[in-house]
Parts: structure tokens; sequence; C-alpha cells
């Protein structure tokens, strides 16, 4: 019985996905009211409630990739990271809308904002397979 590891590709895909958005800017903020235009990149080192989940979520899947051999536990761990992915997802919004409006400043989402929502459907993919492997094992142990 071979079982086909394609969660070990999906979590280490959206780990990349994670870990690059460390180091791109996710938004831009103009200030309107300046003469000249104000524009300032926004980056998720600088922001520690970003940064935070962003690194942890980056770090557990790390780690999830060496779990194969426990697929209860490697399932559990990619549901919370996938858990603070979609808060990373909700953190972002916020900066960008409400304290960017609250300073009277237009936002801007950056191109790099897709690598949020990628690492959620690789995240979700990988917990697919995760399952579909789960209950291989079962009806194997079942014919034994």
């Amino acid at each position: 019985m071979q079982i086909q590891r394609i969660q070990t590709v999906y979590i280490f895909l959206a780990m990349i996905a994670m870990a690059v958005f460390l180091f791109v800017p996710y938004g831009e903020v103009h200030d309107i009211s300046a003469q000249p235009v104000f524009a300032e990149k926004l980056y998720t080192l600088t922001e520690y409630g970003l940064m935070i989940p962003v690194a942890v979520t980056a770090l557990l899947l790390l780690c999830d990739i060496f779990f194969f051999r426990n697929m209860p536990l490697q399932r559990s761990v990619l549901t919370i990271s996938l858990l603070l992915t979609l808060c990373s997802i909700a953190v972002v919004c916020f900066i960008l809308f409400k304290e960017a409006g609250a300073e009277s400043l237009d936002a801007r989402f950056s191109v790099w904002d897709i690598l949020l929502p990628v690492a959620v459907v690789f995240e979700i993919l990988a917990l697919g397979a995760i399952k579909r492997d789960i209950k291989l094992l079962n009806s194997y142990n079942r014919l034994r």
C-alpha cells in the first residue's frame, strides 16, 4: 500500500506563500491632504499585529510538513494555521480600511495580497488530502 503525500506539497506551497508575504508590501496609503501627495508602502515586518500571525503560521506550516507520520496531529496543526491565515486576512483588511480611514488616508491593496488567499486554498487542499489518506488507511485496516 502506498499513500500519496500530495498534502506535503500543498503545505509547502502554503508555507512559501506565507513566508513571501512576510517580506513584501501588503498595501499602500496615500495622504491626499498633503501637498505633494504622500504615499507610503505598508510592510508586514513593520506591523507587529500582522507580522506575528503570519510568522507563526509560516512556522506552523514548516513544522506541519514533518508531521506526516501522525496524520491527526498534522490535520490539527493545519487547521490552526488555516485559522491564523484567515485572521491575517482580517488584520490586513482592518489595517487598510479602518485605521487608514480614521486617519483620512486613502488605502490600496497590493498585488502581493493575493498570497494570503492562495495560502488558504493550499491549506484547504491539504486538509482534503489528509482526510482522503485517513479514509484510505481506515479502509485498508478494515480489510485486514
